[in-house]
């Protein structure tokens, strides 16, 4: 079984021009390969350039194994889908091996073709006044487009009229319901799915899977999770929820038919009211504290969403009224998923399970009550350990080289064998329930750069304590020398958008290349000109910590503003932190240090991404040097020689 799979690997590698044997991506061909073989879990931390998605696709393609693929982000997920399987499929083709894969994505990447029927049948000529042009455009697009992926589209179009063509995995009825499941794009690539060998997902789409009963994906005997760092935050937001007045005009939305389907004035004055409920609502979340969230008792917000949920109701009870056939079949249908979820949500926040933490959060202008577990390992044992062989792959897994902490958060146990990590093996208690299911193997392979000779890791030590006044000063100053050493091609990583806004704003006084800020374009956008202006400097917040990949001249420099702890009023990490100290473990080591070594790791990773890459990673916190937590921090990184000699940086940068 060994023997194949390295076979696969090698007519992979000969088939690929300058192609090359990596130690690393052998090893993890054969730690996957075995977890596959053996049915058992496993961790695997690949450093960048690893080549870690050859080494998870070649094990599974050589078992013949039915399995799914997630990601954390759909930009990975095209790569595999459009890139790197397609290669494996020809080159791996003259020896037998027929690989046959789909991708899919969220309903809400598709166009709703029976929301473009209901807007023909109707006369519209588009949803919105403003967008008559546009909606054509994309109609006609739709009529030639075999996939409807909005990504597929060669020009842009706006958000607020793509939702008004798409429909979310919570509002799409399903196959049964909808009368134009025949020619919807979202039911034919779950088909193309159903056929496939390997099905590639996002770890969104994998957790609404699970939450639909395991309705939506095909059954699979393996799932692998890359960028695995992100399952147990994304699979919290899956088994939580997140209570709006936007999902209130939503269902108001979809009610809108009413008033044409249903005799009398019972339906037009349902309308109206519900778009009183979204104000009120709106209204109550303004008023109310931010913060996790006690008894409700008999405050503004509980009685807003109380009238709401009466109001959603109401509305199912009209839309059953309505015959499902016929024109009013679609939206008879949506409506009814709409509102039975608003209705569950609501009772979920009055009457919250145990182990769930609820808050209200205000972002910007956006305000929500949100749910979520505190822990997602008990719900991911029981939802996925429990059913298929489970592969979590990440560049960042460990933090200080332990994988424990996320192992744990995912409901794994223990260790049944160790390579290259230094937690100790451990064995569940004799007579521990679901021993077999909780047991993981954890596996670490080092990246094949050279970083003693490609990178240099910077501490400003000299610097304040980020949390003392006269730091934020001292960090724009020190970014502004680091730039002009570096002359630009650097990405400035912070974790607050108002220091995004102050090195912005200081590089821009001084710089002589281009600025780029987060929001200044859309994420691909700014990257993309990031990359093609070689001498350009990109200042971002925590969604660009990660994810990145811009190998050669255009990045020599990555600074890092603060080492990224959890902050400390963020209701969901002060509720683990409380669970942690409650089990007789220390919140700081078990909770914040590891969440905040594994993303320093993703953002320091961003720096050499070839083996012709040089660059220096700059961080601003002194911390990293002067407390004791440093060293488990930088023993998560990239193993780069360190220095706190600025000189000694710059000359390294001026040189390069």
């Amino acid at each position: 079984m060994e023997a194949r799979a390295l076979d696969l690997l090698d007519a992979a590698i000969a088939h690929k021009r300058g192609g090359a044997q990596r130690p690393g991506q052998t090893r993890m061909v054969q730690a996957v390969e075995e977890a596959i073989t053996n049915g058992t879990h496993l961790l695997i931390e690949a450093g960048p350039g690893t080549g870690k998605s050859f080494g998870y696709l070649i094990p599974l393609i050589a078992a013949k194994r039915r399995a799914v693929i997630s990601t954390a982000t759909k930009s990975l997920q095209d790569q595999l889908a459009a890139r790197d399987l397609p290669f494996l499929a020809e080159a791996l083709r003259p020896l037998g091996y027929d690989v046959t894969w789909s991708a899919v994505k969220g309903r809400s990447n598709y166009l709703c073709m029976s929301r473009v029927a209901e807007m023909a049948s109707s006369g519209q000529t588009s949803l919105l006044e403003s967008a008559v042009e546009d909606t054509q455009r994309v109609i006609e697009w739709a009529m030639q487009s075999p996939s409807g992926d909005r990504d597929d589209m060669s020009g842009a179009v706006g958000d607020e009229l793509w939702d008004q063509l798409s429909v979310s995995g919570t509002e799409c009825p399903g196959r049964e319901a909808c009368p134009q499941a025949a020619g919807c794009f979202a039911m034919a690539a779950l088909d193309a799915a159903a056929e496939a060998d390997l099905v590639v997902v996002n770890h969104h789409l994998y957790g609404a899977h699970l939450m639909a009963n395991h309705s939506i994906l095909p059954e699979h005997d393996v799932v692998v999770f890359d960028e695995g760092h992100r399952v147990a935050d994304t699979m919290a937001t899956s088994f939580g929820l997140d209570l709006s007045a936007a999902r209130v005009y939503q269902l108001r939305r979809a009610a809108g038919f009413l008033a044409s389907a249903v005799a009398g004035g019972a339906a037009s004055r349902l309308i109206d009211r519900l778009a009183s409920r979204a104000r009120a609502l709106a209204a109550a979340l303004g008023e109310h504290p931010v913060g996790r969230l006690a008894e409700l008792g008999n405050s503004r917000l509980s009685e807003a969403l109380t009238n709401t949920a009466i109001d959603a109701t109401e509305a199912a009870r009209l839309a059953r009224g309505v015959p499902a056939e016929g024109s009013f079949g679609g939206p008879r249908a949506r409506l009814l998923r709409l509102a039975a979820h608003l209705v569950a949500d609501v009772e979920l926040v009055g009457d919250p399970p145990a182990g769930y933490v609820t808050w209200l959060e205000r972002t910007g202008t956006y305000e929500a009550v949100r749910a979520a577990p505190i822990d997602v390992g008990r719900q991911f044992t029981d939802e996925v350990l429990e059913r298929v062989t489970t592969v979590v792959t990440s560049a960042t897994l460990s933090a200080g080289g332990i994988m424990r902490p996320i192992a744990n958060q995912l409901g794994l146990r223990w260790q049944t064998a160790v390579d290259g990590v230094p937690d100790a093996a451990t064995t569940p208690p004799v007579g521990a329930d679901d021993a077999d299911v909780l047991s993981y193997r954890s596996v670490r392979v080092d990246s094949p750069f050279d970083y003693d000779e490609q990178a240099r890791l910077y501490v400003a030590t000299d610097l304040p304590d980020p949390r003392a006044d006269g730091w934020a000063d001292a960090a724009v100053a020190r970014v502004r020398s680091l730039v002009a050493a570096s002359g630009g091609r650097a990405l400035v990583l912070s974790t607050s958008h108002r220091m995004v806004g102050a090195f912005a704003e200081a590089l821009r006084a001084e710089a002589p290349f281009e600025v780029l800020a987060q929001n200044d374009l859309p994420k691909r956008r700014l990257v993309e000109q990031f990359e093609a202006d070689e001498t350009s400097v990109l200042v971002a917040t925590l969604g660009f910590w990660e994810g990145i990949d811009v190998p050669g001249r255009a990045l020599q420099l990555v600074v890092l503003d603060k080492v990224p702890f959890p902050r400390p009023d963020d209701p969901l990490w002060q509720a683990r932190r409380q669970s942690a100290e409650a089990s007789g473990l220390n919140p700081f080591q078990t909770v914040d240090l590891p969440r905040a070594a594994i993303l320093l790791a993703q953002g320091a990773g961003r720096l050499i991404r070839s083996v012709e890459d040089r660059g220096v990673v700059a961080v601003l916190d002194s911390r990293l040097a002067t407390k004791a937590y440093g060293r488990t921090l930088i023993a998560s990184l990239p193993p780069m020689p360190g220095t706190t000699d600025l000189d000694q940086i710059e000359a390294f940068l001026q040189r390069l």
